[in-house]
């Protein structure tokens, strides 16, 4: 078994597989202690991993790190520090103490998990190398081009290149800090109202959806994008941006350009909208440009792409329809949780060189809770909640959420990655434009904010204009115009829908609750977000479930495993 890990840096998690390189198991370290983005060391997610594949950290045939501390060299974040683009002393701090933790990985991990075989040696591999391999070796693919790309790796923002099982990932081409695509989403976050960095580049995606490309034309003249060069292909004046760390915040003179920033989302004005909506636009027009240059490099049809900018699906959506590729994998945890996957592979290769491993199916590889976690959880709320067990959830919960119900659901496997995709989520129906307010209001969310759909597969080509597959919810599209008055809080103000295609195979029960729901509504698609509160993770297991319930006063109703929930 070999194990991955991504320590000491947001998201950090957990992965095992096996020698034929099948996961048995991943998780992020969040899950479990329910701090959001965690980045210590992920000790629960490991005694997780370890416990599923049952065997203990004695029997490790070895241990890999998504993040190359040999490339943290002391002396190059001194140069940083001192000569290149100077950042504030606590990132200077910031960053010996991640290298200090990350070169005594193999002492924390034997004082809090276990003894690692006699002589064992934790292999460290370059971030954006294990995001490829995360990417690739979960395809299915033989080659394919690569694109990783987020705020920041050890001294990288990006890398390109193409990868096969002959000659494994041939990096082509690399972008440097501070030029980085990662920080700027954090930049224009900010300046749009949201707390600084990358965490809202989400919120600021929907955001733009609001504005119209104004200010495209003075963008373009302060991030210069080069396509055809294969390194530094991306120029960013930092006159412009700070971008000392990974949050990435505009300047004096961005705002003498632009105008004053906004000071919270709910004081945005037009220009705020304008901006987010402008920086969309170049996103794509960079991202799909480079996209272009690196199949014309490489001559590959497949492309797989990992890194936290390759969680825009709005991008993603435009990737088959404007450059020459065929066929598409993003990672589902493309974010840094999915580093811990890559350079378990990457570890596996050292020692099984060209095997390929299985595609991954679906991403429900977290932790399970059985009938008897769920009971005993559930008696410890019994003097506040009521509860009765069903033969078939799946047939009420379609009847509830037909009836305009909103549903807690919680069932099988933890998802791994950001999204919900029908194990941990909040469901409702989309008929009515109301709904999108509602669950904004229980998320605590800004009311500008979209939904995303779950959609049987077999009839996404039927609702959507494009209908690609797409099962980790990572491609936007738009619902077809004979369908669109009957959905319309599947919509956001511009038209998109971002989509989970559902097929049987890969998560059964779910499945279920869409075809029966469909059976009562005629409509084979309903509202799917993420079950948890404002500033919590996705809930793991069942308590955190029943208190997020309890919390959520304007939901009546929790399927918990066999269990209809409800308050009395």
């Amino acid at each position: 078994m070999y194990l991955g890990l991504n320590a000491y840096s947001h998201d950090s998690s957990a992965c095992i597989i096996d020698t034929r390189g099948r996961i048995i198991a991943a998780a992020e370290e969040e899950r479990f202690n329910q701090k959001k983005h965690f980045s210590g060391f992920p000790e629960r997610a490991i005694k997780y991993c370890l416990k599923t594949a049952g065997i203990s950290s004695c029997n490790l045939k070895g241990i890999a790190v998504g993040w190359d501390a040999h490339e943290l060299l002391f002396d190059r974040i001194l140069k940083e520090y001192l000569f290149e683009y100077r950042p504030p002393q606590h990132i200077f701090v910031k960053s010996v103490k991640k290298l200090w933790r990350l070169r005594r990985i193999t002492k924390c991990f034997e004082e809090r998990i276990g003894k690692l075989p006699q002589g064992m040696k934790i292999k460290y591999y370059p971030h954006y190398k294990a995001h490829a391999a995360s990417a690739f070796y979960l395809s299915g693919f033989d080659d394919a081009a690569f694109l990783t790309i987020d705020a920041r790796g050890e001294y990288d923002t990006s890398w390109w290149g193409k990868v096969d099982y002959a000659k494994g990932i041939q990096l082509k081409g690399t972008l440097h800090h501070p030029n980085s695509l990662g920080c700027i989403w954090g930049a224009i976050g900010e300046y749009c109202g949201f707390i600084p960095g990358w965490q809202k580049a989400g919120t600021t995606m929907a955001f733009a959806a609001l504005g119209k490309p104004k200010y495209l034309g003075k963008l373009k003249e302060i991030v210069q994008f080069l396509p055809e060069k294969d390194n530094n292909w991306f120029f960013a004046d930092t006159s412009y941006f700070c971008i000392s760390d990974c949050k990435g915040q505009v300047t004096t003179k961005f705002e003498e350009l632009i105008g004053s920033p906004c000071a919270k989302p709910s004081e945005y004005a037009q220009v705020h909208c304008d901006v987010a909506a402008s920086w969309q636009e170049y996103n794509q027009q960079i991202i799909l440009g480079k996209l272009n240059d690196i199949y014309n490099k490489t001559k590959k049809t497949k492309l797989v792409m990992a890194g936290g900018v390759c969680l825009n699906s709005v991008t993603n959506g435009l990737i088959l329809q404007k450059t020459p590729f065929k066929e598409l994998f993003i990672q589902p945890a493309s974010h840094d949780a999915g580093v811990a996957i890559g350079a378990a592979y990457l570890l596996c290769q050292e020692f099984n060189k060209g095997k390929k491993p299985p595609q991954l199916n679906n991403a429900l590889i977290g932790p399970e809770y059985s009938l008897l976690d769920i009971e005993m959880a559930l008696k410890k709320y019994k003097h506040v909640l009521a509860f009765s067990k069903e033969k078939s959830v799946w047939k009420k919960t379609a009847k509830l959420l037909d009836q305009g119900e909103i549903l807690m659901w919680f069932q099988g496997r933890l998802e791994f990655g950001p999204r919900a995709l029908g194990s941990r989520s909040i469901l409702a129906a989309a008929v009515n434009r109301s709904m999108i307010g509602k669950l904004n209001t229980i998320k605590q969310r800004e009311q500008f904010r979209p939904f995303a759909i779950s959609i049987l597969e077999e009839k996404a080509k039927k609702w959507l204009v494009n209908g690609t597959k797409s099962p980790y919810m990572l491609l936007v599209d738009e619902i077809k115009k004979g369908f669109k008055r009957k959905v319309p809080a599947a919509q956001h103000v511009d038209g998109s829908v971002r989509v989970q295609t559902v097929n049987k195979k890969d998560n059964g029960i779910y499945y279920s609750l869409l075809k029966e729901y469909e059976k009562l509504s005629g409509i084979p698609l309903f509202i799917n977000t993420s079950f948890n509160i404002k500033g919590l993770p996705i809930v793991n297991d069942p308590s955190q479930a029943l208190q997020a319930f309890l919390n959520s006063k304007e939901v009546k109703y929790l399927v918990l495993g066999e269990y209809f929930v409800t308050k009395k």
